[in-house]
C-alpha cells in the first residue's frame, strides 16, 4: 500500500518556525524537515502550542544557566525560544496563580532525554523557588527516585539492565 504524499509549496522549506503551529503545511514531511533544520541550526527545542519537543543532541550545552533561568521566569513580553524552563515556568506559574497542583509529563523512547529533561525542570524549580528550610535539596533529592521509574522493564524496553 502506498502511500500519496501532500504537495509542498517550495517556499514553506525557507520558513522554519519555532512552534510547529505556526507552519503553513503541517503534514509529517514539514514537521520532519523543520526538526531536521532546527537541530542542524543547534536547536534542540521546538514548541507545538504549549507542548514542547526536545531532540537529544548527546552533548552538554550551556542552555541551563542561572542566567537563563531568570529569563524564563521573568520574561516581560520578550519572545523567548521554546527550552524546559519554559515549561517548568509555566507549571509555576499555574501553581501560584490557580493554588492548584501542576504535572509536567514527560515522554519520549530510550535515551531521547527524558532524565535530563526531568533534572533540568526540577533544577529551574529548585532554584526559584528559594526558602529557608531547604526543600530545594528535597526537590532535588526526588530525582532518583523519578529516575528508579525508568528503569522498569516494560514490553517494549528492558532497561533493568542500568541498575
Amino acid at each position: 500500500a502506498t502511500t500519496a504524499l501532500a504537495p509542498l509549496k517550495l517556499s514553506a522549506l525557507g520558513r522554519v518556525e519555532a512552534d510547529l503551529v505556526m507552519m503553513d503545511a503541517h503534514d509529517d514531511a514539514m514537521v520532519v524537515h523543520t526538526l531536521r533544520k532546527r537541530f542542524a541550526d543547534d536547536l534542540f527545542y521546538t514548541a507545538i502550542g504549549t507542548i514542547l519537543v526536545a531532540i537529544n543532541p548527546y552533548r552538554y550545552l550551556p542552555l541551563y544557566t542561572p542566567a537563563t533561568i531568570q529569563q524564563y521566569l521573568r520574561p516581560g513580553n520578550r519572545q523567548l525560544p521554546p527550552h524546559v524552563y519554559q515549561i517548568a515556568a509555566a507549571a509555576h506559574k499555574s501553581l501560584l496563580l490557580e493554588g492548584k497542583h501542576q504535572a509536567v509529563l514527560i515522554s519520549g523512547e530510550s535515551g531521547a532525554g527524558k532524565t535530563e529533561a526531568t533534572k533540568h525542570c526540577l533544577g529551574f524549580i529548585a532554584d526559584i523557588g528559594g526558602s529557608d528550610d531547604g526543600v530545594e535539596a528535597k526537590v532535588l533529592q526526588a530525582n532518583p527516585l523519578l529516575e528508579a521509574f525508568g528503569n522498569a522493564k516494560t514490553l517494549r524496553n528492558n532497561n533493568s539492565s542500568r541498575f
